[in-house]
């Protein structure tokens, strides 16, 4: 457990220490001493008086690769929720902690049973979701699946597409794909990629499936969106052209 909160190190270390081993530290200075010790999880504060919480982790993966762990933090928002996901943690609790919330945490990370399906995400489920949402919009070009993101969310697949679709309002296939969609039709507007380049680009590796995908969205294909929008634009030169064409004509 690394947190330089005194308070916070008692009020864990007495919920938790009849059922396992605690070592405490306050600092990422203190846990480069660690690398002797047998450690199975790490629970760590994400702003620490020399380092912040992720790169505590880093430090401790160093030695164990696969380390579990649980980032506690006061400062909560949706970047520190997206550097969670990336870097692969268990959990991410809030303070004041749900002392309940942390010990189910820790039971089904211990557990060799698959979490449940109803698993709780308590207070930290909105941040999930909308941290969620915003890795979608920047990572959309990957091969994003279903099954990979709920993994991120440490959810079943049927657990996260219910909670995404309530969270969202709508599915998780329907998000990413107008997401990759809205980005295509700016490339179509903007560029002169062709349209499979542009397909490719925003994340899809089949050019019939972009192709349905799109007119679902537009009503119409790629090609003749581009088509009506560079009608629209040279429709709209000729008029400017003809407007200052009349305005020369009183000088």
């Amino acid at each position: 457990m690394i947190d330089d909160d005194t308070l916070i190190r008692d009020i864990i270390r007495n919920a938790l220490d009849k059922d396992y081993r605690i070592i405490e530290v306050s600092s990422h200075s203190n846990v480069v001493k660690l690398h002797s010790e047998l450690i199975e999880l790490a629970a760590v504060e994400y702003i620490l008086p020399d380092r912040d919480g992720f790169e505590v982790l880093r430090l401790l993966r160093d030695k164990e690769q696969s380390l579990p762990a649980i980032i506690i933090t006061g400062h909560s928002d949706e970047s520190m929720v997206i550097e969670a996901i990336r870097k692969d943690v268990a959990d991410h609790t809030k303070k004041p902690l749900s002392l309940t919330h942390l010990k189910k945490k820790l039971a089904t990370i211990f557990s060799d049973e698959p979490p449940s399906e109803d698993f709780d995400l308590s207070s930290n489920k909105g941040y999930l979701f909308n941290a969620i949402a915003k890795y979608i919009e920047n990572n959309y070009t990957n091969d994003l699946t279903l099954d990979k993101v709920a993994r991120m969310a440490r959810m079943s697949r049927f657990s996260f597409c219910r909670a995404f679709r309530v969270e969202n309002g709508r599915t998780f296939i329907s998000y990413l794909n107008s997401v990759r969609i809205k980005n295509a039709a700016k490339l179509l507007r903007t560029s002169q990629h062709s349209i499979t380049e542009i397909a490719l680009s925003v994340g899809y590796r089949n050019l019939g499936h972009f192709n349905r995908v799109f007119k679902a969205v537009y009503k119409m294909t790629p090609r003749v969106y581009r088509r009506n929008v560079i009608d629209s634009c040279q429709c709209n030169i000729l008029q400017a052209a003809e407007i200052i064409s009349q305005d020369s004509s009183y000088d």
